[in-house]
């Protein structure tokens, strides 16, 4: 769930609708600096649908002290562990490839989960930090699993479910794809908040084979968010995000929040992107 505050109402994001935003720009890449994703229909689906496994915690979010619905950034890792699963699933049924992309997408959020966990002083935070690494040790034998029925190579080492930049061709293409969906990502979260919930992304690679380089992220809801460089195959990104609204709260207990959610409005939300000093 992404929401942002819009008057006296909360403005709703389900997270698979910022994905499909994601997809939407992924289908727009593309130009003299940037290649176009490839395979294009499998990594634009990757983009798309990972985040298609939150739609159940979408529709019943939980609530927080404050009596509002939690954000993505405020979930539960628990609750994210069981939604990132069935974004992996539900993508590789349809696309080998693209459900390989998701899977090193939800092990490096898991990574960087594990990185955040206390360290456990109690049985139940031990479970969780367990429950984490039985995560990502699972994402690793998915990812050995799609390698083998895609015929790709098995016998390098990985880090991060990543070879390391110039050992094979078809690496290095896996390697850009992944970090243009991170970057994708990334970028819709700022637009479907309306702020700068990330500035800067430091790993992002124009061609395959080629870069690194960052990315640089600014400007507002207001004006339109920016970004250098700039990726695309149009002079600016102008789209509209589904989303439901409902009061602005407090909320006194999860199911008056879910019945308000259950019965927001639908709406929409125009999103625009323009390249840095444009």
């Amino acid at each position: 769930m992404i929401w942002r505050q819009w008057g006296r109402e909360l403005v709703l994001i389900s997270q698979h609708d910022h994905s499909r935003l994601s997809g939407e720009m992924a289908r727009r890449v593309g130009n003299g600096m940037f290649a176009p994703p490839s395979p294009f229909e499998s990594v634009v689906l990757a983009i798309a649908d990972h985040d298609c496994g939150w739609a159940e915690q979408d529709l019943q979010p939980a609530i927080d002290l404050r009596g509002q619905p939690t954000h993505v950034f405020e979930a539960d890792v628990l609750t994210s562990i069981a939604a990132w699963e069935k974004s992996v699933e539900q993508v590789a049924a349809r696309d080998l490839y693209a459900g390989l992309l998701v899977s090193l997408h939800t092990m490096a959020l898991a990574g960087h989960a594990a990185a955040r966990q206390p360290e456990p002083d109690d049985e139940f935070a031990r479970q969780r930090v367990f429950r984490v690494r039985r995560f990502m040790h699972r994402q690793i034998e998915v990812q050995e699993d799609l390698r083998r029925r895609l015929d790709m190579r098995t016998d390098l080492p990985l880090r991060g479910g990543l070879a390391e930049q110039g050992r094979a061709a078809e690496e290095d293409l896996l390697r850009a794809n992944f970090f243009l969906l991170e970057l994708l990502d990334q970028l819709s979260l700022n637009l479907c908040f309306g702020r700068l919930v990330f500035h800067r992304i430091e790993m992002l690679y124009p061609r395959p084979g080629e870069g690194p380089m960052s990315a640089r992220l600014g400007g507002d809801v207001e004006s339109g968010m920016t970004l250098d460089p700039w990726p695309f195959n149009c002079e600016r990104l102008e789209l509209d995000v589904p989303a439901r609204r409902i009061g602005a709260g407090p909320y006194r207990d999860v199911a008056t929040l879910w019945t308000a959610c259950e019965n927001g409005a639908s709406c929409t939300v125009r999103v625009v992107l323009r390249p840095n000093g444009s």
